[in-house]
């Protein structure tokens, strides 16, 4: 029994089951696993005589090792949560040691990106320094709210950032596993992409020793078939639209047939067109890289096209507001807010917005090539659209096997 300074106390850590480290343990996998020691504090002495179970699961590590590394962690760090850092897991509080006045808002600064700067505070300079695209700079600013709420829980906010090792962080990834649903395999590997790109940001201004986060394996897990739109489907949405909502109908036509992305589309302004040479000319964020590409204007999009382009002054974006020509750029998910008010919810359509790129790839792969396809989605190499996009390829592909005639006589 370890005493703590407050009166509270706590068992000695186990890990259930008890041949976790033999050879059996394997065929103990199919059973729970977890971490445990029972937790007493005198005021609740009388709610829990036999002291509180403080438990933390293992079963979402699905490999024997994984498991093995996880109880040893938590071993490890579960004595320091209570005897050093002061949790208390009944009442989900830290023993405070001094009343600390909230610090004022202040815009931080590049030089602050120290050895001895806080967990989060350093993780938040990375993101700033780093030049990142609109979309990935969003999806890191959700995952460090996520990440902030753990290293919270877990007792790590006044860590230096120097003293965060691989353990800490699997440690933060443990913990999301247990507290959301929807922490899956695919979102263990994004946590784990865009943390090494804030490592690496932090390592190039000294404030650790270098990227710790690459000694993290990736997990496997299922790819999902995107759904698509049946032919059937297509002229319900096209006809429903162009009835409708005759503006949005000529915005979802011309995003189909760019093999462009939604963002790409809403960054346009005018001079960027060039309807004489059927070419846009579109800027490509994605990670660091901000290139600028041009993208052909297919015969059968000109209309469209035109349209959209009326009363255009030189300056707006194309699709502004009510995705007709304005000065105002306008976001992303309103496109994803129109798509699920006017098509889903009223077609009962499953399929989302972004499943019309997969269309026009697909069926550009198959009329022309792959190699064409990429091209018009600005891919530098075919691997991505047979990978993601070309969903039919692997049909046509047996298809032309079935009809060689080879004989063998």
């Amino acid at each position: 029994m370890t005493i703590l300074p407050n009166g509270c106390s706590y068992t000695e850590v186990w890990v259930s089951p008890d041949d976790w480290k033999t050879t059996k343990a394997k065929s103990s996998l199919a059973k729970n696993w977890y971490v445990q020691c029972n937790f007493y504090d005198p005021a609740f002495s009388e709610k829990y005589p036999n002291g509180f179970p403080f438990r933390r699961k293992l079963n979402k590590l699905k490999t024997l090792d994984a498991r093995r590394s996880g109880a040893e962690l938590l071993l490890s760090e579960i004595p320091k949560l209570l005897s050093d850092m002061g949790y208390n897991p009944i009442t989900k509080t830290f023993a405070v040691v001094e009343e600390i006045p909230a610090e004022p808002e202040v815009i931080l600064e590049h030089s602050e990106m120290l050895p001895e700067t806080p967990f989060m505070k350093a993780l938040e300079l990375a993101k700033q320094s780093k030049k990142l695209a609109d979309s990935t700079a969003s999806d890191i600013h959700y995952m460090l709210e996520r990440i902030r709420i753990a290293v919270k829980a877990l007792g790590m906010d006044e860590f230096k950032i120097s003293n965060v090792q691989r353990k800490h962080i699997r440690l933060i990834f443990a913990y999301l596993e247990e507290k959301e649903d929807s922490f899956s395999s695919h979102k263990f590997n994004k946590y784990r992409g865009y943390l090494s790109i804030l490592w690496n940001e932090l390592t190039e201004y000294e404030a650790v020793n270098g990227n710790i986060i690459d000694g993290i394996q990736k997990r496997v897990h299922e790819k999902k078939i995107r759904e698509t739109l049946t032919e059937s489907e297509r002229i319900s949405v096209n006809n429903h639209l162009k009835d409708n909502f005759p503006d949005f109908w000529r915005f979802t036509i011309i995003f189909f047939h760019s093999g462009g992305r939604i963002r790409e589309l809403l960054d346009l302004k005018t001079e960027h067109v060039n309807l004489a040479n059927q070419k846009y000319r579109t800027l490509i964020k994605k990670g660091g890289k901000y290139v600028w590409v041009e993208r052909v204007i297919k015969d059968i999009a000109i209309p469209f096209w035109i349209k959209s382009l009326y009363s255009a002054q030189n300056g707006d974006y194309v699709f502004s507001r009510g995705l007709v020509p304005g000065t105002n750029r306008i976001r992303r998910e309103q496109i994803d807010r129109r798509w699920r008010v006017h098509v889903k919810e009223k077609l009962n359509i499953v399929a989302d917005f972004y499943a019309l790129k997969h269309l026009n790839l697909d069926e550009t792969s198959a009329l022309l090539s792959i190699a064409d396809a990429a091209k018009m989605a600005s891919h530098t190499s075919t691997k991505m659209v047979e990978q993601h996009y070309a969903v039919g390829e692997t049909e046509r592909q047996l298809n032309r096997l079935k009809s060689i005639g080879n004989a063998f006589a």
